[in-house]
């Protein structure tokens, strides 16, 4: 299974990739919002994992972007933001069908790994 990482921080991309790459999974990454609608046109991952604050737009922005156009409009998001306790883009994110849940980045990783799982419709381990 394939998971786009959208983040723009490249230290932080560059742990979530590494931990994601050795829990199995296959992993694409985009710093900007535009980058990751490009990738996920071009790469159609399983699962999508969006920070909220990007250089060129918002993750909102970018999953609204994903949520229509057809060939992206399934692709299951979870928000991974610091953010993530933020009453307001709970409720945006809530909002979109895609979103299959919403994570800070405060949280272990095997929390992450679960709720990654979970979206994914993978038993947790």
């Amino acid at each position: 299974m394939t998971i786009l990482i959208v983040e723009d921080d490249p230290g932080f991309r560059c742990m979530m990739r590494e931990f994601l790459l050795c829990g199995g999974f296959n992993v694409e990454s985009a710093e900007t919002g535009a980058e990751a609608v490009k990738a996920a046109l071009a790469t159609r991952p399983d699962l999508v994992l969006m920070d909220y604050e990007l250089g060129d737009m918002s993750g909102y922005d970018a999953a609204c972007s994903l949520r229509y156009m057809a060939a992206t409009r399934d692709i299951p998001l979870v928000l991974l933001s610091s953010l993530g306790t933020d009453p307001l883009i709970i409720s945006a994110f809530g909002r979109l069908p895609s979103c299959r849940g919403i994570i800070c980045k405060t949280t272990p990783l095997d929390a992450v790994l679960a709720q990654v799982r979970s979206a994914l419709g993978l038993e947790t381990q």
